[in-house]
């Protein structure tokens, strides 16, 4: 509880600014911005910069689902479309997503029904990955999957839904270890995202 604490005081340090802002407002200014911002409750967080580790990670992950997934009618979508948590109050951008939602008019800059998350952690987004948004992302009802995939290290650890809305992890540490996404009938190797 204390580094969530710790986490939510250095968060609050780094708002936008002390205005509230709608969700219109947010979505208007992120159009302009030339900073990435995540939005929660009202109060817009600047997205850090990454390591080109976790781009090239996130990007190796893109092209897998891209490959598996494309053919089935998913989109996937990587770094700068959001995605809205329930409620209306948070939309964070994840690192890759993909979902079957039907392209509109309301979904052009956030999605809602996202079936797989995928977040690269690096030192500042460590707390925020495994706790905040495992939180909120396992609240949309759509998500089958949310992963975590470490970069300076061997580990990717799989949330899974289960048929009672209940969630399971597993953690793959081996690079020949295989990740098996049944839902989707996706299944790689970490030597796939590690390479």
């Amino acid at each position: 509880m204390f580094l969530v604490n710790l986490r939510k005081a250095i968060v609050m340090r780094t708002a936008q600014s002390d205005k509230i802002f709608t969700v219109e407002e947010y979505i208007k200014h992120e159009l302009t911005s030339e900073r990435r911002h995540e939005f929660v409750n009202g109060q817009l967080f600047e997205m850090p910069g990454e390591k080109d580790i976790n781009n090239e990670i996130a990007g190796f992950i893109y092209i897998l689902f891209t490959t598996f997934l494309k053919p089935k009618n998913y989109q996937v979508f990587n770094h700068d479309v959001k995605v809205a948590i329930p409620g209306g109050n948070k939309f964070y951008y994840p690192d890759v997503f993909i979902t079957k939602e039907e392209k509109n008019e309301k979904n052009r800059y956030i999605k809602y029904h996202p079936e797989i998350i995928v977040e690269v952690v690096s030192e500042s987004t460590q707390v925020t990955d495994y706790v905040d948004k495992y939180i909120d992302y396992t609240k949309i009802p759509s998500l089958q999957y949310y992963m975590i995939v470490e970069p300076e290290t061997v580990l990717i650890t799989v949330y899974e839904r289960t048929e009672t809305n209940e969630w399971v992890t597993r953690k793959y540490t081996q690079l020949k270890d295989n990740v098996q996404l049944e839902k989707m009938n996706v299944s790689f190797t970490l030597q796939d995202v590690y390479k």
